[in-house]
């Protein structure tokens, strides 16, 4: 893993933006050192989350049956293929930027396996250096998995420092999944890549690979 921070070139005569930009971030696999053959994190980058939020929320108003309606969160490996196609459709159409990793298993030191915590941080880091930054604010959400607080400060504390320097007020909040409609665009989106290189089923990621803004550059 890097452990140094990619600084974008800005060209001298663009200018530096003063925006707000949502960074949702989910993945799919697991970092076991048995498991799956790859883990996949993925990112979608957005100025208005709330077009974002409204994929589930039309999603059980339209497409759900009452009986799952009222399920607290919608996941990819749980649905079928309407739904899944329904909401990848939607991001398709969605005004957004998806960046991802996807790391072999085989290739990451046997050691790191037993420091999860750091090894998905740094996985993390080297997701968000795909993202361009500049001078605005970048809101980053992730799904809040640890309840261990010290945890959660040491992943802050590490993406903090391994994005100084990069030009942006970076901010850190940890979400539960099912409290955030956001981040359960993102699992579909991180399970469909998944998909593809894990079993080899291209069914579902051709319908977002055009958002995928580092698509030739995904794998670790």
């Amino acid at each position: 893993m890097g452990k140094h921070v990619a600084k974008r070139a800005h060209s001298a005569d663009a200018p530096r933006t003063h925006r707000t930009r949502y960074v949702f971030i989910d993945e799919s696999g697991d970092l076991g050192q048995y498991g799956s053959r790859f883990f996949t994190m993925a990112a979608v980058v957005v100025t208005e989350p709330k077009f974002t939020s409204r994929i589930i929320k039309k999603l059980r108003q339209r497409k759900l049956k009452k009986n799952i309606r009222q399920l607290p969160e919608i996941k990819a490996n749980n649905s079928n293929r309407m739904i899944r196609e329904y909401v990848l459709k939607k991001v398709q159409e969605l005004d957004c930027e998806i960046f991802s990793i996807v790391v072999e298993k085989e290739s990451i030191q046997e050691h790191l396996f037993e420091v999860k915590n750091q090894l998905y941080s740094e996985i993390c880091g080297e997701l968000l250096e795909k993202i361009d930054m500049d001078s605005g604010t970048l809101r980053i959400v992730i799904d809040k998995k640890d309840t261990n607080t010290l945890l959660r400060k040491g992943f802050d504390q590490y993406l903090h420092k391994r994005m100084d320097g990069s030009g942006a007020k970076i901010t850190i909040e940890h979400k539960p999944s099912h409290l955030s409609n956001e981040l359960q665009v993102v699992d579909f989106i991180a399970w469909a890549i998944q998909r593809k290189f894990n079993t080899g089923d291209c069914s579902y990621y051709p319908i977002i690979e055009e958002k995928i803004i580092n698509r030739e550059d995904m794998l670790l």
